[in-house]
């Protein structure tokens, strides 16, 4: 059986945009996502005006603050 589109996309991103409304779902330290947002500013693949990552569509603001996200590109 193949995989949805979801379960293809939570495995190349490590998590979902609903995610994000999931009352369960664990955020990530103020601290680690500061570190990670730090990092993905200096990525070239940012867009800066929109703080979207060019590799995996999410916006970084948003995605840093999960703890189980992880970069498409291994940055963190």
């Amino acid at each position: 059986m193949s995989k949805s589109r979801w379960q293809e996309y939570k495995e190349k991103n490590g998590v979902t945009p609903l995610d994000l409304l999931n009352p369960k779902t664990k955020k990530s330290s103020e601290e680690l996502a500061s570190e990670r947002m730090s990092i993905c500013k200096a990525c070239p693949e940012l867009i800066k005006l929109t703080s979207q990552c060019k590799k995996c569509g999410c916006f970084m603001k948003a995605k840093t603050t999960i703890e189980a996200a992880t970069c498409p590109l291994g940055k963190w």
